[in-house]
């Protein structure tokens, strides 16, 4: 007669190769959304302390996007200005636009914006001026 702890070992043999054998799960499919900003372009010059208008593409938007909340953060030479202060955030992405004011603590010199959901896409260089 087999010792009990043999049969244990057994056990944890079939068991491990009948956990091995299962399928894996099948992970939920899951919509990124980087909508293209359209708005501010190369040619377009913003003051600081005046408001504007940021647009983006919505044309193409997923129906499930699985962060719809924007955020929209300055740039410049490839470095995110103020993450702790964007230029707006808690928007629904879905809107295509939001306004914005440019803080008095920029300085001119050459931009881009950052629309950020789940995903982050930068807009054209811009100008900012005094």
């Amino acid at each position: 007669m087999p010792s009990t702890s043999a049969l244990t070992l057994l056990f944890l043999a079939f068991f491990a190769i009948f956990v091995a054998s299962a399928p894996l799960a099948t992970p939920l499919p899951r919509d990124v959304y980087s909508p293209r900003v359209l708005y501010p372009r190369n040619d377009t010059v913003w003051h600081v302390g005046k408001t504007y208008t940021v647009t983006w593409n919505v044309t193409d938007a997923p129906k499930s996007i699985t962060n719809s909340k924007g955020m929209i953060i300055l740039v410049q030479n490839h470095r995110m200005i103020d993450l702790d202060s964007p230029l707006a955030e808690g928007f629904s992405i879905l809107l295509s636009k939001f306004n914005i004011t440019i803080p008095h603590t920029v300085k001119p010199g050459t931009y881009q914006l950052l629309l950020m959901g789940d995903s982050g896409n930068v807009g054209d260089e811009f100008t900012i001026a005094k």
